[in-house]
């Protein structure tokens, strides 16, 4: 596996073998912010699964995602391919396009102005792609490739005032500095001004700690609500355009279908649009693989949705013929995910199948089957763990 290079401009490269031992680093000398967000998760559990060795993926698995915040070591990672990571001393931020006042920004300059944080979800538009029936190529991911965590930043409204945004601009190109190898086209992207206006953040502080290289260092996009493929890494240039970005990562990939099929239909681009809010979904981190009949048992997950908040979750183990709502815990912000728990007691012996669902505040109910699209993207799917009840 090639090396890439380190952020501290010293050109020492990380190998496969460090990227593993980076991605445990906690474990050994865990950080005041680890600490403080994941006191239930002790060190033989603290692991990633990889997916890829080139590019870097590694997904989180379920039993380790229990809490409200997901420590940057446990965080899932995502690379189209190996990035050449921004020297932070040398990193600065260009601002171009419809603007009145180009301008390149520091470091410095962007920690010198107000700052915003949010606590939202991020997650992989490809996350459970290796569920979807029948398969799909792309990165496997099953259940972990999805965190919560708090972003510290700069509002990009923000930073576009600054620069004199404008009225002709209608979205927003978004640039990082990874290169792709060979031919590759670059990852290049745009989204709508109206939503990053709103709430898009320039983050250059994760879960309190410095943004990690793997996560985007100096500084990444943030997105509430929306899928990762929004949240462009090692950003280096934002040039807000009348027309949207043109390219093979706009025009073909991260699209999903407008109408649909059944499962295998594939679609030409022009039939599909930009993949953008989360669909409303929860997974279950916590059941016992055996119970005794009429004994309580803890059954515990987590729910999100691209709408603001989750407004239930319920649980089932007669295939959805009836459901029993689950306690959502108090702890909450805007697009943000919400833990929850249920007590459940079965009342016969035998193999139970146990499901959850969300419903979010603006009324989607998760759907007991995802709908299937080429591109395995945002499968929502019931999830559904088997216990064995004993007498």
């Amino acid at each position: 596996m090639k090396s890439i290079r380190r952020l501290d401009d010293s050109g020492a490269g990380w190998t496969r073998r460090t990227f593993l031992t980076a991605a445990g680093a906690a474990v050994l000398a865990p950080s005041a912010v680890l600490a403080a967000t994941a006191p239930a998760i002790p060190p033989s559990r603290r692991r990633m699964i990889q997916m890829n060795g080139y590019a870097i993926d590694a997904e989180t698995p379920l039993d380790v995602l229990t809490t409200y915040l997901t420590p940057n070591d446990l965080f899932f990672v995502r690379h189209h391919w190996n990035p050449m990571y921004p020297g932070i001393k040398t990193w600065t931020l260009s601002v171009d396009g419809e603007v009145e006042n180009p301008m390149e920004l520091s470091l410095a300059d962007l920690r010198r102005m107000p700052k915003s944080t949010a606590t939202c979800v991020l997650q992989c538009a490809g996350n459970g792609r290796s569920l979807h029936k029948p398969p799909v190529a792309g990165v496997q991911w099953k259940y972990g490739a999805v965190g919560n965590a708090r972003w510290g930043g700069v509002r990009v409204a923000d930073v576009l005032k600054k620069a004199g945004l404008k009225a002709g601009a209608r979205h927003l190109h978004t640039f990082g500095s990874d290169k792709p190898p060979g031919k590759v086209p670059p990852f290049h992207r745009s989204l709508e001004i109206e939503k990053i206006l709103a709430d898009g953040i320039i983050a250059y502080e994760m879960n309190g700690e410095p943004l990690p290289q793997l996560h985007g260092a100096p500084a990444r996009l943030v997105v509430p609500g929306w899928t990762g493929n929004h949240w462009m890494k090692w950003l280096i240039r934002l040039s807000p355009q009348a027309e949207p970005e043109k390219g093979f990562y706009m025009d073909v990939a991260y699209r999903y279908p407008n109408n649909p099929g059944e499962p295998g239909v594939a679609f030409k681009p022009e039939e599909m649009h930009p993949a953008t809010e989360l669909f409303v979904k929860s997974n279950i981190t916590q059941a016992p693989a055996a119970v005794r009949a009429g004994a309580p048992a803890l059954i515990a997950g987590f729910a999100f949705s691209g709408a603001p908040d989750i407004a239930s979750v319920e649980l089932t183990d007669d295939d959805g013929v009836t459901w029993k709502p689950a306690q959502l815990s108090s702890e909450h912000d805007p697009y943000a995910w919400r833990l929850w728990s249920f007590n459940y007691r079965p009342k016969a012996s035998g193999r139970v199948r146990l499901s959850a669902r969300a419903t979010d505040s603006r009324g989607g109910i998760q759907p007991k089957d995802a709908v299937w699209n080429q591109s395995g993207y945002l499968f929502n799917g019931w999830q559904t763990v088997e216990i064995e009840v004993s007498a």
